[in-house]
């Protein structure tokens, strides 16, 4: 049965309704330096972080207590510069481990320099780079924030993001004029 009532709608490509063109195109490449400043920066991760360095300062006094009530006979373990140490090994851990999963997501997300394309079509993005199958693709009213650094712009849905680099636009006026017309479409 072609063309009837029930059938679901195929899914339309962007552009295929506007004639083909986007109104805008911005090339860039995109690299593992740009993904580690937006891991650095992901609100996500900050807020999980800052718990975690929280529990590490309350697991290095749970260490010092129950080392202390082990090894009594230790006189060391009663001397402050230990104590620190003691207290300390746990945060030190969490740090490393942070930094370690940092790496990795600046990684996964762009572990080589990459061509990338950003087409504006109205109100809506759409990312296509080198190193994804699928292109990204964003609504205005899917975005959640518009950051603007000295080194980047970025878009985030609050679920993925597009890093657009400085070096994509043609002076810091155009990026930031990017940065403040989208940010006036969430508003």
């Amino acid at each position: 049965m072609e063309g009837g009532a029930g059938e679901a709608e195929a899914p339309v490509a962007v552009g295929e309704r506007t004639g083909g063109k986007p109104d805008r195109v911005i090339h860039y490449t995109q690299d593992y330096d740009d993904a580690l400043v937006w891991e650095r920066a992901s609100p996500e991760h900050r807020k999980r972080d800052k718990v975690a360095l929280f529990a590490a300062f309350f697991a290095g006094l749970g260490l010092l207590q129950m080392l202390s009530g082990v090894m009594t006979d230790l006189a060391i373990l009663h001397s402050a510069p230990m104590a620190a140490v003691l207290m300390a090994l746990p945060f030190l851990l969490v740090v490393f481990l942070q930094r370690r999963d940092l790496r990795g997501r600046a990684q996964r997300r762009a572990d080589r320099r990459t061509g990338a394309r950003l087409e504006i079509w109205g109100d809506r993005l759409v990312e296509h780079r080198d190193d994804r199958k699928e292109p990204l693709a964003f609504g205005a009213l899917s975005l959640r924030e518009v950051r603007e650094t000295e080194g980047h712009v970025f878009l985030s849905t609050g679920k993925d993001v597009m890093i657009i680099p400085t070096r994509a636009f043609l002076n810091p006026a155009a990026k930031s004029a990017f940065a403040a017309e989208w940010q006036a479409k969430i508003d």
